[in-house]
C-alpha cells in the first residue's frame, strides 16, 4: 500500500543549474551551485535560515529561479526583477514579515499582502513556493502538474467538495481577477489540507517521516507518470 507513495517519491528528480541565471555574477557567493534532489532540503533550509537569522535577500532570487527553470523565456527576467526589488532594504524586511505572517495565519489577505511584497502582483505558484521553503512541513506548492492531478483525484481520496484551481488553457493557474485569485487560494488551502492529511498518513502507515511538500513531490511525479497512488487508511 505505501510503495506507490514511496516510489512516486523516489522519482523526483528536478535538477536546477543556478549558474544558468544569466546575471549570476552580479550576485558573488550565489547562483553557483547545482540543485538536486539530494540537496533540496538543504537549499529549504538555506532559504529559511536566510530569513530568520542572516537577513540575505539573495537566496530568494535563488529558489525564484529554480521555481521557474523550465520557464526558458522568463526565468532570467522574473528573477531579476524580484531580486532587484528586494536589494531595497525596507522590501526585504516586508517580504521576511510578511511570510512569517502567512506561515502562521494562512489567510486569503495574508496571501495577497506577501504577494505584493514578493512584486508580483499576478503571482500564484512563485510566492506559494516561498512559503513551501519556508515551512514545507505544513505547506506544499503547486503547479499546473498539481492543478490537474487535484481537479481529476481528489473526490478519490475524499476531497469531493473542495474546489478547483482555475487553469489556463495551457494549464497555468490564472490570476487575472479577484474572483480567480479566490477560488485558487480557496483550492490552495483544500490542497494543503490534504498534504498534511497523507504526510501524517505516511508518516504513520509506511514508517517515513514525510512533510506537506513531499507529499507535493509524490503527487507531482505521480501526474507527470500516470502513476495511481494508493488511498491511505484514514486510521492507519
Amino acid at each position: 500500500m505505501c510503495n506507490s507513495w514511496i516510489n512516486a517519491h523516489n522519482m523526483y528528480r528536478w535538477t536546477v543549474n543556478l549558474n544558468l541565471f544569466k546575471k549570476a555574477k552580479k550576485y558573488p557567493g550565489y547562483f553557483n551551485r547545482v540543485i538536486t534532489p539530494a540537496n533540496v532540503i538543504e537549499f529549504e533550509n538555506a532559504f529559511r535560515k536566510t530569513i530568520s537569522e542572516t537577513g540575505l535577500f539573495e537566496v530568494a532570487g535563488e529558489v525564484c529561479f529554480w521555481k521557474n527553470y523550465s520557464n526558458f523565456q522568463s526565468r532570467n527576467r522574473i528573477t531579476l526583477k524580484l531580486l532587484t526589488h528586494l536589494q531595497i532594504p525596507m522590501n526585504w524586511i516586508s517580504f521576511t514579515q510578511t511570510i512569517e505572517r502567512l506561515s502562521n495565519q494562512s489567510s486569503y489577505n495574508n496571501f495577497i499582502t506577501f504577494r505584493d511584497t514578493c512584486n508580483q502582483p499576478r503571482g500564484f505558484a512563485t510566492p506559494l513556493t516561498f512559503l513551501a521553503f519556508y515551512n514545507p512541513t505544513e505547506y506544499p506548492m503547486v503547479d499546473k502538474h498539481i492543478a490537474y492531478w487535484w481537479v481529476e483525484n481528489k473526490a478519490h481520496y475524499g476531497y469531493e467538495s473542495s474546489p478547483i484551481f482555475s487553469q489556463r488553457g495551457d494549464g497555468w493557474v490564472q490570476t487575472y481577477t479577484t474572483s480567480q485569485n479566490k477560488q485558487n487560494w480557496v483550492a490552495y488551502i483544500s490542497w494543503t489540507e490534504f498534504c498534511r492529511d497523507y504526510a501524517r498518513r505516511v508518516t504513520k502507515k509506511c514508517k517515513e517521516n514525510w512533510r506537506a511538500r513531499d507529499v507535493e513531490m509524490a503527487v507531482w511525479e505521480a501526474q507527470k507518470h500516470n502513476i495511481s497512488l494508493n488511498v491511505l487508511p484514514l486510521n492507519c
